[in-house]
């Protein structure tokens, strides 16, 4: 088996996806995984540069070979552009691309067209939790207890600032990019005095903001599930301890770059069977009922209650260090080629033609166009 491992792409969060990347190739065997590097233009690269963390740095793509995604028959290529007939057949891929282009459900759209494995969720499932305003509405339908929120739109909002004094929620807020990831965008309104620029600030990652009350007393906790509907593990819980206004870029990501005091994490959390128990419970059924595949991280706030934050389609690193001494990372990766085939198989029992009599017969064209 040969395994494309599909990551970068033309989003905020690439150089995250890079790391991910580099984090996760080390678990599979060398000789069945071939990185598969998407530039900010959405274009293919392959070479064995790639797996240097040095490369990044300075990114040189003459010393890659660009490629595409061909099909022939039921075979899938990478085919080297500018070469003769040089072309590398891939059985499986595995998206770790973060937020648009990648996490969105595009590349599963790309990879749906191919006929060609993939591991972690369905398109359709990406897409809708991709964007936190669509998440919101399939936890209003399946009852998850959610922040209290409201989407605003920047067509809308910029053309008459004051409509933001209209919002119902009391501030302060914490206003989010609707399809962003990694913290990125993500502003506290306390007051009015700053709220116009806090708020056209978080537009230039996106067209659609949610806009939220910010909690008091907050605890975070992260949980990953790993399988398919037919089989869940459960990672264990994490929290996550700061004493700012949110979990920031920074706090992920900086390291000793961060002025600020980081965020600290817990894992696994100090708590009561009782509230273990509730975010388990909540996050396995919502992996069943949002019909989640592969990793899916899970993170909840706790204030007077349990809520759910957001979902993760396609957590940093496959939320690996969450599964530690519960399941190993080649584990894991075992399981996530299983599920993968399955979702696979089950597609393409699906009948896809039928013996149609449309063009056995003549028609009156103009009456079609009627």
């Amino acid at each position: 088996m040969k395994i494309a491992l599909i990551y970068g792409g033309s989003s905020t969060e690439h150089e995250i996806s890079i790391l991910s990347a580099l984090q996760m190739i080390k678990y599979f065997k060398e000789d069945e995984v071939i990185l598969v590097y998407t530039s900010k233009e959405n274009r293919f690269y392959i070479g064995e540069c790639l797996r240097d963390f040095d490369f990044y740095a300075n990114v040189n793509l003459r010393l890659c070979k660009e490629v595409t995604f061909e099909k022939n028959y039921q075979d899938v290529y990478l085919k080297v552009k500018r070469a003769w007939n040089q072309k590398i057949m891939i059985d499986m891929a595995f998206p770790l691309m973060h937020g648009v282009s990648g996490e969105d459900g595009s590349i599963q759209g790309l990879l749906e067209l191919l006929d060609l494995p993939y591991a972690q969720s369905s398109l359709a499932t990406c897409a809708i939790f991709m964007d936190k305003d669509l998440m919101r509405r399939m936890f209003q339908v399946f009852q998850v207890p959610h922040n209290e929120g409201v989407v605003i739109h920047k067509d809308m909002i910029l053309n008459n600032l004051s409509l933001l004094k209209e919002v119902p929620i009391d501030k302060p807020w914490i206003v989010k990019p609707a399809k962003g990831g990694s913290s990125i965008g993500i502003n506290c309104v306390y007051d009015d005095e700053r709220m116009d620029r806090l708020i056209c600030e978080s537009f230039a990652f996106d067209n659609k903001l949610i806009v939220e009350k910010k909690l008091e007393n907050v605890r975070e906790f992260n949980i990953a599930v790993i399988g398919n509907e037919h089989e869940q593990i459960l990672s264990h819980i994490e929290e996550i301890h700061i004493d700012h206004d949110y979990y920031s870029y920074s706090d992920k990501y900086g390291g000793s770059l961060v002025k600020q005091k980081p965020a600290t994490r817990t894992c696994p959390a100090d708590l009561d069977k009782t509230l273990i128990q509730e975010i388990q419970e909540l996050a396995k059924k919502s992996f069943i009922d949002f019909e989640c595949s592969g990793v899916v991280r899970f993170d909840f706030l706790y204030s007077d209650h349990l809520m759910m934050n957001e979902i993760n389609i396609i957590p940093g690193s496959y939320s690996v260090y969450l599964f530690k001494g519960i399941i190993t990372p080649h584990e894991m990766i075992e399981i996530m080629k299983r599920c993968a085939k399955e979702k696979y198989l089950k597609k393409m029992k699906e009948i896809r033609e039928i013996d149609s009599f449309i063009f056995k017969r003549k028609w009156d064209v103009n009456l079609l166009k009627k």
